[in-house]
């Protein structure tokens, strides 16, 4: 039998809302100005609390899924740390940081 690739719950209905509001985030965040100051202000932190790339990718999620109701999908930084992993169940969808973001995290 062939498995069906089409929405069988109301949290696979909301995955491209999820997808969208996530990336609308992370767009934000990707032209700003000064990134460090867009993340303490919106996060309500200090850049000198993160010390590792774990530490960063994990403060980066923390701004990508704020105000984002998230209908049962699991937000976590990729292994690589280059991206989002958004999944459900079985299912996951990455989203990537981008180059400004991937570097911020690596530094």
């Amino acid at each position: 039998m062939t498995e069906h690739l089409h929405p069988t719950t109301m949290a696979d209905l909301a995955l491209a809302p999820v997808l969208l509001s996530i990336e609308r985030n992370l767009a934000s965040l990707r032209t700003c100005d000064d990134l460090s100051y867009a993340l303490a202000l919106e996060l309500n932190d200090d850049d000198a609390l993160y010390h590792t790339p774990a530490e960063r990718a994990e403060r980066v999620r923390r701004y990508a899924v704020r105000l984002v109701d998230l209908h049962g999908w699991d937000v976590r930084p990729t292994s690589d740390l280059h991206g989002l992993a958004v999944s459900h169940g079985q299912f996951s969808v990455p989203v990537m940081l981008g180059k400004r973001l991937a570097g911020y995290v690596g530094a």
